[in-house]
Formats: C-alpha cells, sequence, structure tokens
C-alpha cells in the first residue's frame, strides 16, 4: 500500500487516473465472472454464458432436419418395419414430458422465444424421437459387437442435440438432473425400443 501511494506522490493526475481506471475495470471482470451463474453436477456448466433468448428457430430446425434425414434412411419400401416402435417412441416421449417436465418435481424444461407452452416438446415428438427410432431398429445391425457401438451412436446423438438445446439456453434442468442422467437414460431407453422391435412388433 505504502509503494501505491509512493507511485501516486510522484505520478502525473493523468497516470493516477488511468491506475484507477485499470483497477476499477478489473474489479468489475472479476465480478462479472463470480456472478455468472454456473450448473452443477457431471457435464454442467459447460457454457457459463448461455446465449438465452436466441432469435434461431431451433425446434423447428431439428424438425426439418430430422424428417430430411428421414427421407433418406428409412427403408420406405419397408416401411411398416419399425413404424410401431416410432409410434411407441413418440407416445413414449409424450408420457416421459408429462411427468418429467416442469412443475416443482420435472426435471427438465424447454425454452424458445417463437414457441409457448408445450409446443417444442411436441414438435421433438414428432420428428427426432419417432424418425430416429424408426432409423434405428430398421438399421439395426446383426453382429453383437456392432449392435452395442449402434446403441452408443444413438445414445451420442442424442447427447449432442440435447447438449445443443442446453448450452444455447433451450433447455434447462431442474432438481439435480445433468446429462449423465440423461446419457443413461438414453441407452435404457435404446435398448427399450429394440426389446419392442423384438418381442412386441416382429413377434405379433
Amino acid at each position: 500500500m505504502n509503494d501505491i501511494q509512493k507511485i501516486f506522490d510522484h505520478s502525473s493526475p493523468s497516470s493516477v487516473f488511468m491506475y484507477k481506471f485499470t483497477s476499477l475495470e478489473k474489479h468489475n471482470h472479476m465480478s462479472t465472472v463470480l456472478e455468472t451463474p454456473m450448473d452443477k453436477g457431471p457435464f454442467m456448466g459447460l457454457c457459463p454464458c448461455q446465449l438465452k433468448g436466441s432469435d434461431t428457430l431451433a425446434f423447428l430446425i431439428w424438425f426439418l432436419i430430422w424428417w430430411f434425414i428421414g427421407l433418406l434412411l428409412i427403408d420406405w419400401k419397408h416401411w411398416r418395419n419399425g413404424y410401431p416402435t416410432a409410434l411407441i417412441a413418440s407416445l413414449g416421449s409424450f408420457l416421459l414430458d408429462t411427468i418429467s417436465i416442469g412443475g416443482r418435481r420435472g426435471f427438465w424444461s424447454y425454452q424458445d422465444p417463437f414457441l409457448d407452452g408445450l409446443w417444442p416438446n411436441i414438435i421433438l415428438n414428432l420428428s427426432l424421437y419417432p424418425v430416429g427410432a424408426w432409423i434405428y431398429v430398421q438399421r439395426f445391425p446383426r453382429k453383437k459387437t456392432h449392435q452395442w457401438l449402434w446403441i452408443l451412436l444413438g445414445a451420442m446423438i442424442l447427447l449432442i442435440i440435447e447438449l445443443h438445446l442446453k448450452l444455447f439456453g433451450y433447455m434447462s434442468y431442474h432438481n439435480g438432473w445433468n446429462m449423465l442422467y440423461s446419457a443413461l437414460t438414453n441407452v435404457f431407453l435404446l435398448l427399450m425400443l429394440r426389446l419392442h422391435h423384438l418381442k412386441v412388433e416382429q413377434e405379433t
């Protein structure tokens, strides 16, 4: 402190002003960093500066992307194969939303500046989940090693989409939910879709 006072005593008014301005700027920067909210838990808080209120139509874009992928990858000559499982994936997602979204006991929620209420959920449940499930069961590999890689690939794709929504402020977690739980849930649900395709769809 004495050294700083000596500098002020032998410095011009302009240099003293620059010192105070620089110190104030550093203080404001540190305050901004410390006050930035960070999520807790595994894989959370990856982007402390979320772009909330983005002006892009994220959910509608994902809707178009997934139906474009579906037009390319679904075997439309044998469209009945996997179609019941795709319906189950969509219906199951709707049911999961009613249990896990919003409210005091909800685990996640979606936000979009152009889509109010449950429209983001409806759009995902009519594109990502049925189309993804359709492709997933139709193209499921026969080799055991390839099967596990296929399941992991599906879980990773779902996680990447969720990560995009989370980082850009379109999705929020609640009540301790995090991306690790989402990853484990994705694997479990993909296994259930495979089981439905084998034991329910193909045996009826």
